[in-house]
């Protein structure tokens, strides 16, 4: 077992890393309970006694430093020192490659596709690449496509009618008259059928290419926008998705899923003149972030009809506000910042990755590690893997 002090590098702000690096210390960090508090609420005194014991039952050292990176130069210049590196979008090219070696002896992506990595040249080199097929992305991926097919059959309104049925002044009785009949007696309208149906995705990264697949799967046709489109490959791995611009992409979807990071450049990307864009009658999925979406444009649209509907995991403010005149329309689904999962599954991550990290420390292979001719097929292999 090594014994010596290992030092643990973060490439980047994240919030599983912060867990992380409370588990490695075996101490709650300001970060760390901010992040706790984050998943678990006040009472997340169960999740740091499961983090504080995590690092020792793997048997993992006890003099452990951790450092979570705030910007590249600081990365750059902590690269030389880390015996364990983890990232999840930030860049490590061959020249970064070089400053790790030779004392890095594996890098960690946190997911499954690691295009940001040059692995080619990490194998030429002897450097170790791994990577994690995340619970919460199989999770996003559940939940996306439930929205998708929740939206398509109209469950909710079609829900609502059938319990608006219950009269409380009425003693309740199960039926006893004959067996009765009637096709659609709420009726219901707006059913699509998935195999006439497209769904197109604004962004398509690890968690979207799974639902993209799946939907695949089901018969839907499937078109995504983003600013570095798929390769032919990587295409055909997701069971055969197009690249379209936006315009075209929105034009042509019944169903538009939102996947895009956010920042200064997509505050309110999802503006009046994108719903002005999109086919009428065509439904809004966002289970990103709600900063995305200009939620007055939004009401606007939904109340005119310009779009049928929406499915909403995340809000500009959450949880959202009671005088919110979206909680006014009855066309929207909504559900609570939910499609990640259950907290536990950030632990089951938090534990995959040290894992690892105690597997090459007692010598043993890392489990997922990749080659330079995995990496074009990896949202392909994960998305099989999930399904």
């Amino acid at each position: 077992m090594h014994d010596a002090p290992i030092h643990v590098v973060f490439a980047e702000e994240d919030t599983l890393f912060r867990l992380m690096e409370v588990a490695l210390r075996r101490k709650l960090t300001p970060a760390g309970e901010k992040t706790l508090r984050y998943f678990f609420g006040d009472d997340c005194g169960d999740a740091f006694e499961a983090l504080g014991l995590m690092a020792d039952e793997l048997g993992l050292p006890r003099s452990v430093e951790t450092t979570v990176c705030n910007d590249a130069e600081q990365l750059d210049r902590l690269l030389p020192l880390a015996d364990f590196l983890v990232l999840e979008t930030a860049r490590l090219t061959a020249e970064q490659i070089n400053l790790c070696r030779p004392r890095t002896r594996l890098v960690q992506q946190f997911g499954h596709a690691c295009r940001n990595i040059d692995v080619a040249f990490a194998q030429t080199v002897g450097l170790n690449v791994a990577t994690l097929n995340r619970v919460s992305s199989q999770s996003s991926s559940d939940h996306i496509t439930a929205l998708i097919l929740a939206l398509a059959r109209r469950l909710f309104p079609a829900h609502q009618a059938v319990a608006s049925r219950r009269d409380h002044h009425l003693q309740p009785r199960f039926s006893t008259e004959p067996v009765r009949n009637k096709f659609n007696w709420a009726g219901i309208r707006g059913l699509k059928l998935l195999q006439n149906s497209t769904v197109g995705f604004v962004g398509l990264g690890e968690n979207s290419g799974l639902v993209a697949r799946r939907a695949r799967q089901l018969g839907l046709r499937v078109l995504y926008f983003k600013r570095t489109p798929l390769s032919k490959e990587e295409e055909a791995a997701l069971g055969g998705v197009s690249y379209a611009p936006l315009d075209e992409l929105l034009a042509q979807s019944d169903f538009v899923s939102l996947h895009l990071p956010y920042n200064a450049e997509t505050e309110r990307y999802v503006d009046a003149g994108f719903f002005s864009k999109m086919k009428r009658g065509a439904y809004l999925i966002n289970s990103a972030r709600g900063g995305i979406v200009d939620e007055e444009a939004l009401y606007d649209s939904l109340k005119i009809g310009q779009i049928a509907g929406a499915a909403l995991d995340v809000y500009r403010y959450e949880p959202i506000p009671p005088d919110c005149p979206l909680l006014g329309l009855d066309n929207i689904i909504w559900t609570p910042h939910m499609a990640g999962g259950q907290p536990e599954y950030m632990l089951e991550e938090v534990r995959a990755v040290l894992t690892n990290i105690s597997r090459v420390l007692q010598g043993e292979r890392a489990e997922n590690l990749v080659s330079a001719r995995d990496v074009g097929m990896l949202i392909g292999r994960a998305t099989a893997a999930a399904n």
